[in-house]
């Protein structure tokens, strides 16, 4: 891949996470401000990852079907940045429920429509997909850098003080819509629909194996993304400071994403998937205790493992196993079953356990679902056919 290629890719990734990193810290944090129960809050967390399971692969199909999949990429990126600020102004849990499913509706396929054009160019075109991601985990750190500066130097504020976080997630939005021309085109399968083929890959054993550690896996670590900021308000983590603790994470997943090639190369891909789900284990369980500042953030070194290995690893395992007219379809079928599926009965597992056995409870009984994971996939999980263990 060329250089002006791989800095159109690297700035695209970059501005179509850096809004992420608005929202995902903090708008749980401003659901519990609002005055939302734990269960509440699990209901919520859930609605995101339930539409996970429906949405992308619609969008997927829609992208592949329907000519160039930038055109959608595009659309998808304006209706969330439209949706995302009505939050702000809805109170009832009913009503946020509903603005919340609109937004859920599209929030999340964009991201397997740009890996499918990524992977796509990397696969024609030579490059390392890991190295072109690391630039959305750089686009996520920048706002929580920025936020420590902006927003309050305490804890349990009002949930306005966190509006900041709906229109920048709005504008930048708009931004990286208007970065999606700067993409090459990519042509999915004109003219034939959705290809059910695409899905055979998840009755295969070895894949279907590989899903259900990820599915336990995902549902796990959604403990962790829904109560993180909460478990930081609740160890008395400043709001300014609290950005930082993410920003450590997604250092460590920028150092992974750098080496994550050389790694699957070495150890293949199962073992790096195994590896992710270890991490993923640990690091739950480190947060049933209360830990001081500089504990959380050597835990938060484990994001190495619990994103960066856990994602790259599955998506290349992914695409690998899809034909090249449906990458779309095969990356957001994927995605509703882990980030779907699995999300969405771990977030309202999560809250109904914070309920009744308090937040370091709740990050105990999930870290032992993640070894669980782990050993599954120890045991069940196999290497693609062909020893093909190495990112192409």
């Amino acid at each position: 891949m060329d250089r002006g290629l791989t800095r159109r890719f690297a700035v695209f990734y970059f501005l179509v996470f850096l809004p992420v990193g608005m929202q995902a810290p903090y708008l749980f944090l401003y659901f519990k401000r609002v005055g939302f129960t734990d269960s509440q809050l699990g209901t919520l967390a859930a609605l995101p990852p339930l539409l996970n399971v429906v949405a992308p692969p619609l969008w997927g199909a829609v992208a592949d079907a329907f000519g160039d999949r930038r055109r959608t990429l595009a659309v998808l990126l304006v209706l969330a940045a439209v949706s995302f600020p009505w939050l702000m102004y809805v109170t009832s849990f009913e009503a946020t429920l509903g603005v919340l499913l609109a937004f859920s509706g599209v929030a999340f396929a964009p991201m397997a429509i740009a890996d499918a054009i990524a992977l796509e160019n990397v696969e024609r075109k030579g490059g390392d997909y890991g190295r072109l991601r690391l630039w959305g985990s750089l686009g996520f750190a920048v706002p929580l850098l920025v936020f420590g500066l902006v927003l309050e130097r305490g804890t349990g504020g009002e949930a306005a003080s966190l509006y900041p976080i709906f229109m920048g997630f709005a504008i930048f939005r708009l931004v990286s819509a208007g970065w999606v021309g700067m993409l090459p085109a990519s042509w999915g399968s004109r003219g034939r629909g959705f290809d059910w083929r695409a899905a055979r890959v998840f009755w295969r054993p070895r894949f279907v194996a590989l899903a259900g550690c990820a599915v336990v896996a995902a549902g796990a670590m959604s403990a962790y993304y829904l109560y993180f900021s909460i478990y930081l308000d609740e160890v008395g983590i400043a709001d300014n400071v609290k950005g930082y603790f993410w920003v450590i994470a997604v250092a460590a997943e920028t150092g992974m994403m750098l080496v994550i090639g050389g790694l699957m190369r070495r150890i293949g891909l199962k073992w790096t998937f195994v590896l992710s789900l270890v991490g993923c284990a640990a690091r739950l369980f480190a947060f049933s205790f209360a830990l001081g500042p500089a504990a959380i953030a050597c835990v938060q070194c484990l994001h190495a493992l619990t994103f960066a290995a856990l994602t790259v690893s599955s998506i290349t395992f992914v695409s690998r196993m899809t034909q090249a007219g449906l990458r779309a379809s095969g990356q957001s079928l994927w995605m509703a079953l882990t980030m779907g599926l699995g999300a969405a009965l771990g977030s309202k597992l999560a809250g109904m356990a914070a309920g009744a056995l308090g937040l370091m409870g709740m990050f105990q009984v999930f870290s032992v679902a993640a070894a669980a994971a782990a050993v599954g996939a120890v045991v069940l999980v196999r290497e693609p056919e062909g020893g093909e263990g190495a990112g192409r």
